[in-house]
């Protein structure tokens, strides 16, 4: 099979000939160039030749279009990004753009295919799409609704306004919503899938019940039903944390695919989403692949392939790929997939 065949396979709940191997590898294609997260977000030749690279190093079975995932739109949108010209630190957002609740009605939509980096992320996914969309899935970075909203107006005054000011709140997620659709809707024009991203709506960070009132509803009645008219096949949530306490919404908002993090309890997912037949990524934890050794990573991803033995809707990656970790800590988790099928095939026979 091919990383495609083997994705669209788990997807279906049909076996793949193995688990899909999908590191997430962000700021860490920078490190396989040599170059600064700052510099490869910037450069379109750098950025195909970290993907590139990381497809020779790692052969995922997906690859993203995307490095500091959280900052393309809000820097579209007229957020300041701060980067690191003398470090290998990950660009971040220098203040929020919405200080007042009047400060909303003066955003515009960004055009994608002119505002910020935007045009940058759209060439590079396009010519990846081109050249490796037959044999791989490839996927455009998107920001979710929630975390592009805490972006744009800051974490705190946001999370105390999805309290006090609910209307507001579903009014900015409803726009940053918009923002994500017409990137993603762009993104799916030139062949390349989307995957949302929206960590800040992890039960750590906003109540399950702000998940179910705010966050819910704008998933599953506006983007996600949006994104699958325009053509979208494969449309994964990636929330990270413990997410236990909202995989019911998560499985209501129609994402084909879920994030079931390290920790999070994965027989609880397979449960969940083996009744509501759709597939998971289960993930090693990011600190043990940052830190290994490659011995204990093959255990932790060996470990996570027998509690999710013999569900066809499985992928298995990490957490959040660090930019200086050693490409054999990644390896080790595609090596237990080897190890795996291999024992699976010897008692076939």
């Amino acid at each position: 099979m091919t990383g495609r065949e083997r994705i669209e396979a788990a997807c279906a709940l049909r076996k793949p000939d193995r688990v899909p191997f999908v590191p997430a590898v962000y700021e860490h294609k920078a490190r396989l160039i040599g170059v600064s997260p700052s510099a490869i977000c910037r450069d379109p030749d750098l950025l195909y030749r970290g993907l590139s690279r990381e497809l020779e190093v790692y052969s995922p079975d997906a690859l993203t279009v995307g490095i500091d995932v959280y900052n393309v739109e809000a820097e579209a949108l007229g957020c300041r990004v701060h980067y690191f010209e003398a470090s290998n630190d990950v660009p971040a957002i220098v203040e929020p753009l919405i200080r007042r609740r009047e400060d909303l009605a003066a955003l515009g939509l960004p055009d994608p295919e002119r505002a910020g980096r935007m045009p940058l992320c759209l060439e590079v996914a396009a010519a990846v799409a081109r050249e490796q969309g037959h044999r791989i899935l490839v996927r455009g970075a998107l920001t979710g609704p929630y975390s592009m909203a805490a972006e744009l107006a800051g974490a705190e005054f946001f999370l105390m306004a999805s309290v006090e000011d609910p209307s507001f709140a579903r009014s900015l997620l409803d726009f940053a919503a918009s923002v994500t659709l017409e990137f993603g809707r762009a993104f799916i024009r030139r062949g390349v899938e989307p995957i949302l991203f929206d960590s800040r709506a992890t039960p750590q960070l906003a109540s399950p019940r702000v998940f179910r009132e705010l966050v819910l509803p704008v998933y599953r009645d506006q983007l996600i039903p949006q994104l699958k008219r325009a053509g979208a096949c494969h449309i994964p949530l990636i929330i990270g944390g413990n997410t236990n306490a909202i995989v019911d919404h998560l499985i209501a908002t129609g994402a084909t695919q879920l994030l079931c993090d390290s920790p999070s309890d994965r027989r609880l997912f397979r449960e969940k989403c083996l009744a509501a037949r759709i597939p998971f990524r289960a993930s090693v934890d990011a600190r043990t692949v940052h830190s290994g050794p490659p011995e204990a990573i093959r255990g932790e991803a060996a470990k996570i392939l027998e509690e999710c033995s013999g569900y066809p809707g499985l992928l298995l990656g990490c957490g959040v790929v660090a930019y200086d970790t050693d490409p054999s800590h990644v390896l080790a988790i595609r090596d237990a997939i080897a190890a795996s099928e291999a024992e699976s095939q010897r008692h076939l026979h």
